[in-house]
C-alpha cells in the first residue's frame, strides 16, 4: 500500500509544511548497483510575497527532472483479456509536497489568481552539491533548468497563474550553497513590445 505524505496544521503564518514519505532504496536486480534515491527528512515549505511588480515563489526544495515522477504499470494483462500493460508516469510524492507546499503559500499571501497578460519567469537553482571540473572550473552539480517544469506546473495547479503558456520567457541559474537544496523563483509581468524586443535580440545575433 502507497505510502501517505504527513500534513500538519497550517502555521501562524500560513505556511503548510509538508514532509515527503522517505523513498526507499531500490533492491538490486541481476547482479545490478543498488541505485540510491534521496531520501527527504525535512519539510517542504513555501512562501509567496510582492515585491514591487514582482511576485517572488521561494520553496525550500528542488526536484531534478527525475524526481518529479515515479512510473507505474496500469491495464490489464493480454493473457487475462485486458489491452495490455503499459508503464506512465504520474507525480511523485516529492512533487505533489511542493505543489501543495506551493498551493498554501498562495492561500496565506491571500493572492488572487493571474488571469491575463503574458509574464517572464527567473529562476535561481539552489544546489546542495558542487562539481569541479577539470579545467579548475567549480560549478553547481545540477542543471539550471531543471525546476521550470516543478515550478510552472506548481504555479498553475496552485493558482497563483491560470495558465503557465502565459509564461513567454524563462531566466535560470544554478548555484552551489553546501547542503541547500532551494528554489527562488521571480515573476514579471511583460508587455508584447518588450517580449518582441527580447525575441528579436536573440534573433539578431543570427545577422
Amino acid at each position: 500500500m502507497p505510502r501517505k505524505a504527513k500534513t500538519t496544521a497550517v502555521s501562524p503564518d500560513a505556511t503548510l509544511i509538508l514532509t515527503s514519505p522517505p523513498a526507499k532504496k531500490v533492491a538490486p536486480k541481476g547482479g545490478k548497483k543498488r541505485r540510491h534515491i534521496r531520501v527527504r527528512e525535512t519539510a517542504t515549505t513555501a512562501t509567496l510575497r510582492i515585491i514591487g511588480d514582482a511576485i517572488v515563489l521561494d520553496v525550500n526544495d528542488i526536484l531534478t527532472k527525475n524526481e518529479r515522477h515515479k512510473v507505474i504499470i496500469v491495464g490489464r494483462p493480454k493473457s487475462m483479456g485486458g489491452n495490455g500493460q503499459r508503464a506512465a508516469p504520474i507525480p511523485s510524492p516529492a512533487a505533489e509536497a511542493y505543489v501543495k507546499a506551493v498551493t498554501a503559500a498562495r492561500i496565506a499571501a491571500n493572492f488572487a489568481c493571474l488571469n491575463a497578460g503574458r509574464y517572464r519567469l527567473e529562476i535561481v537553482a539552489v544546489w546542495p552539491t558542487e562539481r569541479h571540473h577539470d579545467d579548475g572550473t567549480d560549478t553547481a552539480h545540477g542543471d539550471s533548468d531543471a525546476p521550470i517544469g516543478m515550478v510552472k506546473d506548481a504555479m498553475q495547479r496552485a493558482g497563483i497563474i491560470d495558465d503557465d503558456m502565459r509564461f513567454v520567457g524563462e531566466t535560470t541559474h544554478a548555484v552551489y550553497e553546501k547542503g541547500v537544496r532551494r528554489t527562488v523563483a521571480v515573476l514579471r509581468p511583460i508587455t508584447a513590445e518588450a517580449h518582441a524586443a527580447s525575441v528579436a535580440a536573440v534573433l539578431g545575433v543570427l545577422g
